[in-house]
């Protein structure tokens, strides 16, 4: 079926159904099952129509590799990971894939043939032609080897994938892939002790996917899948999957949906059955299989944007009384029942038959000659009409007569609905005769009635002229004419009966004369043709079979296929219900057989070699089955990707016998390919070690210490079992659903079909809608009940329900607030604004509902105002406990009567515990980070311990790691400053709203085209900036000098474009003569078009205009610089330490807990201190990148190391170094922000300063947010000349001479860069050079400036003199294994490694402390 369409129409049905996903929002789930063949697709070509687009095979692979990993870790499945990829399909799917390949070949050829017949100039690289993702080609073996090396290494290192079943059904298994994955449902549902509440998560495009999940009748069901959006895209697809919002649609929701939509069916005393929701929900599936699928055509008149589910619910609803019982049992037809709804469903045919008509008689009345044979009803020889007739012959006759003189204006006459067939069919006659325009048209209740215009009342035009009344005249009189001839007729009264069997009769036989002009044109016969009708029918119907059975009970016959383009009309479906369903099971296709059973002749460079000349040769016997050119039939549709294929169906016997005198030409390695395989598992095992060798040498390293184990994957067995379809004993529903799955149920409500409106896809939906009405929302807006909640736990966000902390209360006139420790309730007035305020965030609130949700909540008289439960929080000593804040981006205020109390199932992931004992949470072998002054963020090994303290090896490195990443920002923000938009205006000398119209999109209207010669720089509305170019500032938009000296450019090169703007800044509609003179008007702006494709406009990089992001220039450098730490750096020496408390150690699986509260700026060292992910752990880098999410916040960081699933960052550094991160994974190290006091630290300090005395030992610090007992000191005033930054309360630090401030985040929330609070000095790398350091005469090692006399900035600001510190230098990976040096050198740019950084040296010889 249409994938968009049907998702489309469903979500604007039921409103609530789909959930953007928010980190902490995401139901736990027990299995995740990825339908591989969307994301293959997307990871090879990306849907992209360019013929010029190329990708490397490499690529390809890796970019499906981060796709499954960022699937996986955004759901991270606690029992089983299961990958299914397509192979060889049934017959019946193959036609479906044969149309679609020979359309996307040909599309492919016309593509590139236009582009070089426009001198576009075509890379020397091979085409990618995606019909190479089928079984058994070269492609798809590579991609089954690399995919087995992908689970291996992650497997080995990647904690999250241990402990869970990973199973890879490849393309060499046949059956497609999302029903490998049901098969497995099916038959462990069928076992016994089945858990009937297990979360399932599938992950896929299709529209099938919803059938196949409604159909497992597991309620914990929900499908994973990008954003959709409809209409003209005009954004780029975002290069970070990080940056891609995903949504979950939850099963659960359409199936309560669902319920409410039959209703009635509940409360009927005459249904006849017992009211059953499953047997609701799988006939829901059948009716769905009428508007198309994948292996049916739709039936004709049925489409889904015509509303065709929605008619064929309401005749279902009316139907089922009269069948006794439901349609589809258990995935096998009721075919009696089944006639049943098909002879209800032929209103539909009639409508359209009279819909067709009635659009063909307008068209008519256009005309002056008139064609006979549409009359529907015979003329008696004598002229009589009936006495109702007559009466309707004087309304008429009024309308006519009586016109005014502006026909324009005249109202329609609308006949009313209740008018007899015979009357109906005098009245359209009547019509005809008089040349009126009728039609027949729905009312809002759905019935239908004759509407009547005059001819020139729905033109639209200018006024006639004289000649015009003249025509008036003349037809005033022929109606006049035609008036008294109907005037003239006897009126005689027919009996009902002979009228009615009239009618009946004639009416009958135009619609079989409609019929078989469908047939006709369709199939080349008529309805005379028995027998083929008989066939036509017979092949559908055992085609619903069929379908029933392959979703319900798996493949039931793998050679069967309708033989077909279209369907038969409904009113003949019933003649094909003795159709045997005795199908045969036959065998699968090979995969080759497959490959020539669907791919055409533009592809055979996929095939092997051998059976080239059966697609080419005109001798082959088969030749008929590749033609060259084909017809496209729109069928009714309106996409053009909808059209029907019309290409010659596989004869399978021919197809097979002309493969067979070739099969012996084929090589080893292709008969290999062309058999089938198993299923695989993988599983971790600690004691199993061994090296696993690259799938691709070269580019994938090899896993040196690989813990997989591979076996076969075995289904669950069926022995003596039958599949068991409805709902498992101890289900829970409803309110009662697990935590994180929503329900409707969770307040009183009630559900009713209308026109409402809603707005799904960034558009009003113009069909029905389910609208949820809350019940008694005023008995839930009592005051008294909200402010008991105050300082209370509740859930919010119906349906999607969430915990939150409640922290104030308030109606239109106060807030309630409780302060702490405090048992009275303050009652604080709000101001005239604050009550203005209050109301309209109050009609946004009622107004999301309704118009996004389709929900009517009544009037929001009170909210709640609440912090969001962010996660867990670690105490020092141990103990988990939930963290209550309020997240940039996530709403935190509440309409109260949508308050809900609490739930019956509570998430376990956020439950508070009590500590472990340390030997329990840190035991030995355990890995963790230090938390030390000394030594901070260095990986440490547990080897024991000591009085409930740690014992361990640290990985300690000598020296001190050089803080390039930050001298990098502050130099990349003085070098490339940003002037104000009003400045750069004055000395360009342009008004400043010509300066904004150029510097953002400019339309020029060129034969009624719109032609946008802006530069782009900027984008207002979609609040996005160019990087390195534009920013948007406190008081208006910046620009860099890059973005000035571009804008000059377009003046020099076009001063006569810039003049025109000047002299009309203020227009909305330019023309190219507004600049040129008409002869050259075009010719300039094409010259304009072709000077800003060259300057490559369009690939400026967008970001959010809150996003900081150093340029691929400074990125380089970032990189040139950790190149040389890493070819210096010392090795690592492990160094035992003793009585490590708890708090001093950074567990991985903590990270989330304990680091997502830290604040980011450009430039910031920082270790990745996850266990899971793409990044391997330990790993060090540079952030040069913050972004804020609706979720959290994004680091763009560059690695020191290149690793497999590294990205280039949008191209801003070199292959595999990039990735994007959230802020919760990585560990600060210039920033250190959790930093646990040392006794070494300690007695240092006290050796050489009596002031802030520190916690001793490795005891939690002590004093205010465990900072140890400091007194702050009164700010100074700033120096003469300082730059003096905006500090938040949490930020340490000063800023010192020199250094230049930029907007960063706290968490991403600060506005300012912090500069770091003790600048880098000190001991140095050996033979490193090339860092410039702070002036001063303390030191200078290599280039380093020393800081100023000696002296270290303190973490509170203030100065502790001639203090030595310890080494403090970057270690490797300590599980890293080196990559491929082409890798490391990719793209050459990294190639001056040996070469010495810009200004190195410069500091030598300026300070004169010590090194150490």
């Amino acid at each position: 079926m249409g994938v968009p369409k049907f998702f489309r129409w469903l979500s604007e049905r039921y409103p609530a159904i789909s959930q953007l996903i928010a980190e902490n929002r995401i139901p736990e789930f027990d299995c995740l099952y990825l339908d591989m063949n969307g994301i293959i697709h997307n990871c090879t070509h990306k849907d992209s129509d360019s013929p010029t687009f190329r990708m490397t095979e490499d690529k390809m692979f890796i970019a499906i590799f981060n796709y499954i990993e960022h699937l996986y870790g955004k759901i991270k499945p606690k029992r089983l990971f299961f990958m299914a990829i397509d192979g060889v399909a049934p017959r019946a799917k193959m036609n479906q894939q044969r149309a679609r390949r020979f359309r996307t070949a040909f599309d492919a050829e016309v593509a590139i043939e236009k582009a070089i017949r426009s001198g576009v100039e075509m890379p020397n690289e091979d085409f990618f032609d995606s019909n190479c993702i089928t079984p058994g080609t070269e492609f798809m073996a590579r991609l089954t080897q690399h995919l087995k090396y992908f689970i291996n290494k992650k497997i080995s290192e990647d904690v999250d994938w241990q402990g869970v079943e990973i199973v890879l059904s490849g393309h060499e298994v046949p059956g497609e892939g999302e029903h490998k994955i049901m098969e497995y449902i099916r038959q462990a549902k069928a076992q016994p002790g089945y858990d009937p509440n297990v979360r399932h998560c599938l992950y896929g495009l299709d529209a099938d996917l919803i059938m196949l999940g409604l159909l497992s009748h597991d309620p914990h069901f929900c499908l994973l899948r990008e954003e959709v959006t409809f209409g003209r895209q005009n954004q780029k697809k975002t290069k970070e999957l990080e940056y891609q919002n995903f949504y979950l649609l939850h099963l659960c929701v359409v199936r309560e949906y669902l319920e409410l939509e039959f209703q009635d069916l509940k409360t009927q005393e005459s249904l006849g059955v017992a009211f059953d929701m499953e047997g609701i929900i799988d006939d829901f599936i059948l009716m769905a299989f009428f508007v198309g699928n994948d292996f049916l055509p739709n039936l004709p008149n049925l489409h889904i944007n015509e509303d065709a589910l929605a008619v064929m619910f309401g005749t279902y609803k009316e139907s089922l009384p009269k069948m006794g019982g439901y349609i589809n049992e258990r995935g096998v037809i009721n075919l009696e029942r089944l006639g049943i709804l098909l002879d209800s469903l032929r209103d539909i045919e009639s409508r359209s038959f009279e819909g067709e008509y009635s659009d063909e008689r307008w068209i008519r009345s256009k005309k002056i000659g008139v064609d006979k044979s549409l009359e529907l009803v015979e003329k008696p020889k004598e002229f009589t009409i009936t006495p109702s007739q007559k009466q309707l012959l004087k309304e008429i006759g009024k309308y006519v007569l009586n016109r005014p003189g502006n026909v324009k204006r005249t109202n329609s006459l609308d006949l009313p609905p209740t008018l007899p067939a015979r009357d109906r069919k005098f009245v359209q006659q009547l019509a005809d005769d008089l040349h009126l325009l009728w039609t027949t048209i729905s009312d809002e209740h759905g019935d239908r009635f004759l509407r009547l215009q005059l001819p020139g009342s729905c033109n639209d035009g200018e006024e006639g002229g004289e000649g015009e009344d003249e025509d008036e005249e003349e037809a005033f009189r022929a109606v006049s004419r035609v008036i008294r001839k109907y005037e003239k007729a006897k009126v005689r009264e027919l009996s009902a009966q002979d009228a009615q069997a009239s009618a009946e009769e004639t009416y009958e036989r135009k619609f079989q004369e409609w019929k078989n002009g469908y047939y006709e044109k369709k199939f080349g016969w008529g309805l005379d043709n028995e027998e083929e009708i008989r066939k036509l029918t017979e092949n559908y119907v055992q085609g619903l079979q069929w379908v029933l059975y392959y979703y319900y009970r798996g493949i039931v016959s793998w050679p069967w296929f309708f033989g077909y383009h279209y369907a038969p009309m409904i009113s003949d479906v019933k003649r094909g219900l003795k159709a045997n369903m005795d199908f045969n099971l036959g065998q699968p296709f090979k995969p080759f057989q497959q490959l020539m059973g669907v791919l055409p002749d533009r592809s055979k460079q996929i095939v092997p070699s051998a059976y080239h000349p059966l697609m080419t040769s005109p001798e082959s016997p088969i030749i008929d089955f590749y033609p060259r050119d084909f017809e496209l039939d729109m069928n009714g549709k309106k996409m053009e990707w909808e059209a029907v294929v019309k290409i010659p169906f596989i004869d399978e016997n021919r197809l097979l016998a002309a493969m067979s005198t070739k099969d012996h030409l084929l090589s080893a390695s292709e008969q290999a390919r062309n058999g089938f395989g198993v299923s695989l598992k993988f599983t971790y095992s600690p004691s199993i070690e061994f090296t696993y060798l690259s799938s691709l040498p070269g580019i994938f390293p090899d896993i040196p210490n690989c813990h997989c184990i591979e076996n076969i994957f075995d289904l669950p067995t069926m022995d003596g079992l039958e599949p068991f379809i409805g709902l498992v004993d101890g289900v829970k529903l409803g309110e009662s659903a697990l935590a994180g799955f929503p329900s409707l149920k969770t307040l009183p409500h009630a559900g009713q079909l209308g026109f409402h409106g809603v707005s799904i896809f960034q558009q009003d939906s113009r069909n029905e809608s389910m609208i949820i009405t809350i019940l008694d929302p005023e008995t839930r807006s009592n005051a008294e009940l909200a402010k008991a909640k105050l300082g209370q736990r509740v859930f919010v966000g119906y349906p999607f329900l969430q915990e939150a902390l409640v922290v104030r209360v308030s109606d239109e006139l106060f807030d309630y607030v409780l302060p702490e420790g405090e048992l009275h309730i303050n009652s604080i007035p709000h101001s005239p604004v604050e009550i203005d305020k209050w109301k309209n965030k109050a009609d946004r609130i009622e107004g999301y509902y309704s118009k996004r949700l389709g929900m009517i909540i009544g009037p929001v008289e009170l909210m709640v105002h609440v912090q969001m439960l962010k996660g867990l929080k670690k105490s020092d000593e141990g103990a988990t406990f939930k963290e209550f804040a309020e997240i940039p981006g996530q709403e935190t205020d509440y309409a109260f009567q949508l308050v809900v109390n609490e739930v019956v199932s509570e998430d376990e992931r956020f439950i508070e515990k009590e500590a472990v004992p340390i030997e329990e949470e840190l035991p030995e072998g355990s890995r963790a980070f230090f938390l030390g002054e000394f030594n901070y963020g260095r990986p440490v090994h547990v080897i024991g311990h000591e009085h409930g303290k740690v014992n361990g090896l640290i990985a300690s490195v000598k020296g001190k790691e050089p803080d390039f990443g930050k001298q990098h920002a502050r130099n990349a923000e003085s070098l490339s400053p940003y002037t104000p938009s009003f400045a750069v205006a004055r000395n360009l000398q342009l008004i400043p709203l010509v300066l904004a119209k150029i510097t953002s999109s400019f339309s020029v209207v060129v034969h009624g085209q719109r032609v946008n010669l802006g530069l782009n720089l900027k984008f207002e509305s979609r609040k996005q900036k160019v990087l390195g170019y534009s920013r948007r500032g406190n008081i208006g938009w910046e620009f860099s000098q890059k973005a000035i000296e571009l804008i000059q450019e377009y003046m020099i090169q076009f001063p006569e474009f810039f003049a025109g703007i000047q002299n009309n800044p203020q227009g909305d509609r330019y023309e190219p003569t507004d600049f040129y003179p008409k002869e050259t008007a075009l010719k300039k702006i094409k010259e304009i078009e072709k000077w800003l494709k060259s300057i490559e406009a369009k690939n400026f990089e967008r970001v959010p205009l809150d996003a900081e992001q150093l340029d691929s220039d400074v990125v380089m450098l970032i990189e040139l610089d950790s190149n040389r730490l890493f070819q210096s750096q010392q090795q690592v020496e492990p160094q035992k330490i003793k009585g490590v408390p708890r708090v001093a150690l950074l567990k991985p699986s903590d990270a989330e807990k304990r680091l997502g509260n830290q604040k980011f700026t450009l430039g910031d060292r920082v270790v990745y201190a996850q266990d899971s992910g793409k990044v391997p752990i330990a790993t060090r880098g540079t952030v040069v990148g913050l972004t804020r999410t609706p979720r959290t916040v994004l680091l763009d960081v560059v690695f020191d190391f290149s690793f497999m699933s590294g990205t280039t960052l949008g191209d801003r550094c070199s292959p595999f170094r990039g990735s994007t991160v959230p802020v919760s994974s990585v560990l600060n190290l210039t920033d250190r922000q959790l930093v646990v006091s040392t006794r070494a630290a300690t007695d240092q300090q006290t050796q050489k300063q009596t002031l802030n005395p520190m916690a001793r030992g490795y005891d939690p610090p002590l004093g205010p947010g465990g900072r140890g007992q400091l007194r702050h000191a009164q700010t100074p005033p700033p120096l003469r000349g300082t730059v003096t930054a905006h500090q938040s309360p949490n930020t340490h630090g000063s800023v010192t001479r020199g250094q230049r401030g930029s907007r960063g985040f706290s968490n991403g929330v600060s506005n300012s860069l912090p500069v770091r609070p003790h600048p880098t000095n000190g001991a140095q790398q050996n033979n490193y050079s090339g860092f410039r350091g702070g002036r001063g005469r303390s030191a200078s090692v290599n280039g380093h400036r020393g800081n100023h006399g000696g002296q270290v900035a303190g973490r509170n600001g203030y100065v502790a003199k001639n203090i030595t510190h310890s080494s403090d230098m970057g270690s490797r990976n300590y599980t890293f294994v080196p990559p491929p040096a082409s890798l490391i050198l990719g793209n050459g740019r990294v190639g001056r490694v040996n070469g010495g950084s810009r200004g190195a040296g410069r500091g030598s010889g300026r300070g004169s402390g010590s090194s150490d």
